[in-house]
Order: C-alpha cells, then structure tokens, then sequence
C-alpha cells in the first residue's frame, strides 16, 4: 500500500508540472496555452474585434480568425450559416452561431476550409469571420425573442474587422472576399465598405441572373415577405440599397455593377435548395442566364450537383468553398478549386456541366 501511495504520490507532481508548463512537446505535437497544436499544420491566431458594440447573439464580443504572412494580398472569407428568422427558428439554431468561436475549434486549422488553405499556400494573408449574428451580417439592432433584447449586430462587427485591417487592404495588391450563402449577402450589406478596395469577389450559393428573377420562375414562400424579414434581420437596410432590398441589395449584375465590381467568380447550381429554379424543363433557360454573367463577370462554376454528387454544405450543391471534398472534387478532370486558381491567374474560366 505504501508503494501505491509513493507512485500515487509522485505522479499527482508530474501532472501538476505538466499543466503549469504553458508549452510542451512530444515531436510534432505542442501544447500551447492548453491547446493542442500540430506544428505540421498551419494555424489560424484567434482575435476579437476592437468595437466593443459589436456583439455575438449572446452579447459577449465577437471574434474571428486570421492567417497572417509577410504578403501584401488578401482573402476575406464570409462563412454561411443561414439566418435567425423567424424568432422561432433563432430559439433553435447552434449556439456556435450565436456566440464567440473558442480558441480550440476545430475552425483554427487552416485545412478547414478549402480556400482558406489554399489561398495560404498562394501567398495570402487570410481573415475568416466567425458568424455568430444571425443577420446576414448586415443588422445593427436588437429584436426581442421570448422576453429578451437579442442583439443582432453582424454589420458592426464586419465593421469593426474591415477597420482594424484598413491600413493593409489600402495597401493590397490583391484583395479577393469571398462568401458562402448568408455570407454572400454579408459581402452585398457591406459592399459600400468593401467596394472601395477595388475586390475580386466569389459569391458561392447564392446568385440570382435575369431567368430566375423572371415571373417564370415560381418563387419560395419567403421571397413575399420582405415586410417581416427585413426589419427583423437588419432592422433597417443599408443606404445603398435605397429602401428596397430586390431592387438595391439583391445578389445580381445590377447590384456589383453599382458598386464598380469588375471581377467576379460565381457560383449556383441545379440541385441547390436555394436556386429558385427547380424544374427540369427550365435548366436550359437558367444555364443560358447564369453563363451570360459568367461571362460578364469573368468566371463561373454550374453544375446538376445531384447528377455528379456534389453534397456541398447543403445538398445539393449549396456551399463549395468549405469542405475540402467538395471544394477539391474533380467532374470531368477539374475542380473547383483549379478553376478558382486559374482566374486568380487572371484566365476567365466557366465551368458548366449538366
């Protein structure tokens, strides 16, 4: 018994030691600050925002994720994550996006999104946001939800993000934003912040071209109800959008071509939940609209996602630049990501397959 008690004894030190040496390794891997680190991989640092207002759903302050290197060209990446509306879907959604990211998460890994690793490796400083606003990134205001003032304060933490970081994005000589679905709403809020870097864009699941505006195309529920959803999920609209959201906000030609936007790549495929086209009789007419601003614009990507298996965030095909799989998956011999770093390379490629 005493022997048991000695080694007991002895190994209640080792621990102890352990947990106050803020950095130890065993090979490749470190702990650093309680944080396991693989010294192989490349990390993002964790940071928060420097307006004290701009808030998570939870009130406590927002942070994001950056990857910096000694590189004079930028990516911004606008996750998707849906939206709060109505207040009964918000009482539901994870509570990772409403609150502040943690340093552990898995997020803080560079492979954990596909273009993020990727335009690492090209020579890019990158910022992640962490989506936790429920808004679109586009609110500055407070909704009361089961007798409480939740803040819905996405605009001033891209605000805030967009400001600390001025002084680089002056001086870039490459900027590209890209955004997955309510990201790509979250570039079209605050396009006025951002337009005026002179930015490449990628807008990732959420486009809309002439034929799905068209009154042909039937429209979903919500589309009608821009009385309810805009006051609760950006309480006002941007100046820029003029008091009309289809008319001033909407993700189209109109909209970038207001704000001097020269260079984009988009994304939309047949299968996408969120493509207003759903009939198999109108992909001729969608795949003719959608290549006319592919061409404008300089680069696009559509496919029939369920046909070739392009699961994406959302089946089928909605959100590519995440997953590693979907980003990285070859249909006929190329990838999304190849196409990608071909128009950074200044070429003009569309990729259509259907």
């Amino acid at each position: 018994m005493k022997v048991i008690t000695t080694y007991s004894y002895f190994m209640k030190k080792i621990l102890i030691i352990l947990l106050l040496i803020p950095s130890l390794s065993w090979g490749a891997v470190t702990f650093k600050n309680g944080v396991r680190v693989d010294e192989t991989a490349d990390y993002f640092e964790l940071r928060e925002v420097t307006n004290n207002e701009a808030v998570c759903n939870d009130g406590k302050l927002a942070n994001y994720w950056i990857a910096k290197q000694d590189s004079d060209k930028w990516l911004i990446q606008f996750p998707g994550g849906g939206s709060g509306w109505p207040a009964k879907y918000f009482k539901n959604r994870d509570q990772f996006l409403k609150s502040p990211v943690s340093k552990d998460h898995n997020n803080r890994f560079l492979k954990s999104s596909g273009i993020a690793e990727q335009f690492f490796s090209m020579g890019y400083n990158v910022i992640w946001l962490h989506y936790c606003s429920s808004d679109n990134y586009g609110g500055n205001h407070f909704n009361l939800i089961d007798g409480q003032q939740v803040p819905f304060k996405g605009k001033l933490i891209v605000d805030s993000i967009i400001n600390e970081h001025k002084k680089d994005l002056e001086n870039s000589t490459d900027l590209v934003v890209a955004g997955t679905s309510a990201g790509t709403y979250g570039i079209i809020f605050n396009i006025h912040l951002i337009s005026k870097f002179k930015p490449k864009l990628i807008l990732d699941g959420i486009w809309r071209d002439d034929f799905q505006k068209s009154d042909e195309v039937e429209k979903q529920d919500w589309f009608y109800q821009t009385d309810d959803f805009v006051p609760y999920l950006w309480g006002e609209l941007p100046d820029h959008c003029n008091g009309d959201f289809y008319n001033g906000c909407w993700i189209d030609r109109k909209t970038l071509d207001k704000h001097d936007i020269k260079k984009a790549f988009i994304i939309m495929n047949y299968g996408d939940p969120y493509n207003f086209v759903n009939k198999e009789e109108q992909i001729e007419k969608f795949v003719a609209s959608f290549k006319s601003d592919a061409e404008y614009f300089g680069g696009g990507y559509s496919i029939n996602a369920k046909k070739f298996q392009l699961e994406g965030q959302q089946k089928w095909g909605h959100g590519l630049l995440i997953p590693n799989d979907d980003y990285n998956k070859k249909i006929d011999g190329v990838s999304l990501s190849s196409l990608i770093e071909q128009w950074i390379g200044g070429e003009s490629p569309i990729f259509i397959r259907y």
